[in-house]
């Protein structure tokens, strides 16, 4: 089956019009018809990834045909026309801008702390839908990371220094919230965003160990003491700043 044949499989099976999937693609219903008729070339890897999740797919079958119709973890590739061996010419940094994506670049929702209420002096961590930036489609592929359990915020302060420096953008995979000892996960901790290293302990108790141990001391917690961190996602990338 071509890709075409399984982009007109997609959106004939989702029942929806071609209204509907144009305006979940940012594309006019005409493109959405000459898709249907195979009257152009493949869409995008950006525009593939929104048919994927319009019509409720797995992103890897639309492009390569791997895989089942519905099956999942997603491993979007960037230029899945690509040979393998051309991937490491394509890295896209995340950037701000208002310009049209590239066919490697997603953008990515943007976690955030804000105050609960004036005064209070408290705080919260949201996942931002107003603010996104843009993010490799290569390299989430290479990480095995799906788009749609993606985000990004930005580390605050330095208890993971020398590592991930104050103001460093992070990228997490929200899919990855089990413990894989030593790696690097974002915290939400009393609504304060946390990033830290995590070590299973006996008795479902979990190590929280800063890289900037002179200054932050570890600490201990029972995952399902209410006073404990909530696992946001593992920490897969992060780019510092000299």
């Amino acid at each position: 089956m071509s890709i075409q044949e399984r982009i007109s499989q997609a959106i004939n099976q989702s029942g929806q019009t071609k209204s509907a999937i144009a305006k979940a693609c940012g594309v006019n219903p005409s493109a959405v018809t000459q898709w249907l008729n195979g009257d152009t070339k493949a869409p995008t890897a950006e525009r593939l990834l929104k048919l994927a999740r319009a019509t409720r797919v797995s992103y890897t079958w639309l492009v390569d045909g791997k895989g089942g119709m519905h099956e999942g973890p997603e491993e979007p590739r960037a230029g899945y026309a690509a040979r393998a061996n051309e991937f490491e010419f394509q890295e896209t940094e995340i950037v701000d801008g208002d310009g049209p994506l590239s066919p490697d670049e997603v953008e990515l929702p943007c976690f955030y702390e804000v105050e609960f209420a004036a005064g209070e002096g408290r705080t919260q961590v949201v996942e931002n839908h107003g603010h996104t930036m843009r993010f490799s489609l290569t390299k989430l592929k290479k990480r095995g990371v799906s788009p749609e359990s993606a985000a990004l915020a930005t580390a605050s302060g330095n208890s993971m220094e020398t590592t991930i420096a104050d103001g460093s953008p992070i990228a997490i995979d929200k899919g990855t919230r089990h413990i894989i000892d030593g790696k690097i996960y974002a915290l939400d901790h009393g609504g304060m965003l946390r990033i830290k290293r995590l070590y299973k302990l006996p008795l479902g108790r979990v190590r929280v160990v800063s890289d900037n141990s002179e200054e932050y001391p570890e600490e201990s917690y029972t995952l399902a003491d209410p006073d404990a961190p909530r696992i946001i996602g593992r920490v897969f990338w992060w780019e510092t700043f000299d």
